[in-house]
């Protein structure tokens, strides 16, 4: 049940609080959905990042001049 602003007044500790009410599941729900994103970036990002130091390492060895 919300509190009115008009009620009381803005001095009190409930007055403070009455305009600034946020549900505690959509705290949740927004923090889950964050999460979810997250994981799936890091989960897109890892190979890529894994296959360019890998070409750069094939890179780097191919142009080194080697003599035996």
């Amino acid at each position: 049940m919300a509190i009115d602003p008009e009620v009381i007044s803005p001095s009190s500790k409930k007055g403070s609080r009455a305009g600034r009410y946020f549900p505690k599941w959509a705290i949740y729900s927004s923090s889950g959905v964050g999460v979810l994103l997250l994981i799936s970036l890091i989960k897109t990002l890892l190979p890529l990042i894994g296959m360019a130091f890998l070409l750069a390492f094939i890179w780097s060895q191919s142009t080194t001049n080697r003599r035996y």
